[in-house]
């Protein structure tokens, strides 16, 4: 009996013993699946974190991929619209400050935008195509030179003859000159005596009224006497062309100087508290009188230095183009007009001679643009340490008629705008815009036939008819008809330009004169010369 107790005893502690085994490994069977819900749900965390970020990591790349896309657009639509809108550097005028007024303009410290330009290696290097064509022109004409006629001309011979009786140009330069400075002591004189005058008295309106027609006469005897000069000494078309060209410019000037500061003096009350105005010194006129600007200011931007370099620079490629114009009369207009007059006249030959013309007419015309408007310009704003180099803007790109002719001549633009188109709209026709473009296409038109009339001789109002009725005609008609279109046009009026006052000049060469009085410069040469033939 004690035996089975014992054994009894023995086998219920071995079954505590495992029963407590068997709990133990439950719990620790419970701790491990504890410990990996814990792990697993840290996983889950830090999966789902690492998933947030990937989220916003490529959200934010796609925000910046966006903004990139809608920056370079913006970039594209800015560039396309270039011609309608102006940027801040070239940007001629000032904001009005009341609402019946218009802009001013305004002078800024800037490179022409050629020059500009030329620092992106892509448009030099087309600059330099063309430098390297005119080089290959210049052998060509060298060699056709040597094999007919056994030395090189160059053009020289037509370069001479155009710019013959150049001591005569200077003569009339001078006397020029002398009477646009003789214009600054008249009007100090007018200025000074006018504030000892009581206001509003007769004596003063008698005194400013007289002083009026004075400057009219000027004005005429400005116009007629240069060229009566010109038509006397028959000075040739390129030495007729500086002086009138020349006068027109002094005109111009003279008029911007009285216009903007006689105004100070003419809106002076005595008993105000303005000062009393006086007359810009005379340095300051002198310096108005070269200057590459027809806009009087007492003050304008200038630079530090003259860059010698760049003035030789210019001046060189003015006379190079001078005899590239002399190499395209020579090669391409010259053989094919020479014997006009000589011959019968046949339509489809005058047609022919237009087409002909039309590619020495608009290279002609584009070295004109660059010899005058940047080359000259720039070489005397240089000298003159005249900063505002902006004497056009981007004309080539234009894609209206409109555009074309606000801005690719600047300079003359400017004078039309502030002292025709602006006194016109302010002061003598209030908000009658269509008035004043009229009247400025009038002025222009008729001053561009003027200076062509009087260095060819004869009137032929081909240009008249071509800037004053046909471009005037297509600013208003057209107004967005693309760029291809206007340098077609161009083209087709310069060779049309081109080949009908060459056919009137070698006309009055090779024909007799119709009437031996003033009527034969009126009357068109290529007309008579076809009716004598067909009565002879």
């Amino acid at each position: 009996m004690e035996k089975e107790s014992v054994m009894s005893e023995r086998v219920g502690e071995n079954l505590e013993k495992d029963v407590k085994n068997v709990e133990d490994m439950e719990a620790i069977t419970c701790k491990e699946n504890k410990m990996r819900d814990i792990i697993c749900s840290g996983l889950q965390e830090q999966m789902a974190e690492i998933r947030q970020d990937v989220l916003e990591l490529v959200n934010n790349r796609m925000n910046v991929m966006v903004s990139e896309i809608l920056q370079i657009v913006n970039k594209m639509a800015l560039t396309e619209s270039r011609d309608l809108v102006d940027s801040e550097t070239y940007n001629n005028r000032t904001k009005s400050t009341r609402q019946d007024t218009l802009p001013t303009k305004q002078f800024l410290q800037r490179n022409s935008l050629l020059t500009d330009l030329y620092e992106i290696k892509h448009i030099r290097t087309i600059y330099n195509v063309i430098l390297s064509t005119l080089i290959v022109l210049l052998i060509h004409t060298a060699v056709y030179d040597i094999r007919n006629t056994g030395s090189p001309n160059f053009a020289i011979n037509t370069v001479k003859a155009g710019f013959a009786k150049i001591s005569v140009v200077l003569c009339v330069w001078l006397l020029m000159k002398s009477a646009a400075l003789a214009n600054y002591v008249a009007f100090c004189y007018w200025a000074t005596n006018r504030l000892e005058l009581l206001p509003k008295s007769f004596a003063r309106k008698v005194w400013d009224y007289s002083w009026l027609v004075v400057l009219i006469l000027y004005q005429l005897l400005y116009i007629v006497l240069p060229a009566k000069a010109v038509v006397d000494h028959d000075l040739p078309i390129a030495s007729s062309m500086i002086v009138l060209m020349e006068q027109l410019r002094l005109i111009m000037k003279t008029h911007a100087f009285i216009r903007s500061v006689a105004p100070r003096f003419l809106s002076y009350k005595p008993h105000s508290e303005a000062p009393v105005p006086k007359p810009p010194d005379f340095s300051k006129y002198l310096y108005f009188m070269f200057a590459p600007t027809l806009i009087y200011q007492d003050s304008y931007p200038r630079s530090k230095r003259i860059r010698w370099n760049v003035v030789l620079a210019n001046f060189a490629e003015v006379v190079t183009i001078v005899f590239f114009v002399g190499f395209i009369y020579e090669r391409l207009l010259y053989p094919i007009y020479r014997d006009f007059g000589k011959e019968p006249i046949e339509l489809g030959m005058l047609i022919l001679n237009i087409l002909s013309s039309m590619l020495p007419g608009i290279l002609m015309f584009v070295c004109g643009f660059y010899c005058l408007l940047h080359c000259w310009m720039n070489a005397f704003a240089e000298l003159l340490r005249f900063a505002d180099k902006m004497f056009y803007k981007d004309w080539w790109t234009s894609i209206s008629y409109s555009t074309y002719y606000r801005t690719w001549n600047i300079v003359v633009h400017d004078w039309l705008y502030t002292y025709i188109y602006k006194d016109m709209y302010e002061i003598i026709t209030p908000g009658n815009r269509k008035l004043a473009v009229c009247t400025v296409f009038a002025i222009s038109a008729i001053f561009h036939e003027y200076i062509l009339c009087l260095s060819v001789r004869f009137f032929y109002p081909i240009m008249l008819v071509l800037f004053g009725v046909v471009g005037f005609t297509v600013v208003f008609v057209l107004k967005r008809a693309g760029n291809v279109f206007l340098w077609f046009s161009l083209s087709c009026g310069s060779g049309t330009l081109v080949s009908l006052y060459c056919i009137e000049y070698f006309a009055r060469i090779n024909c007799p004169p119709y009437r031996e009085d003033f009527m034969d410069y009126v009357i068109p040469r290529t007309l008579t010369c076809i009716f004598h033939r067909e009565v002879v």
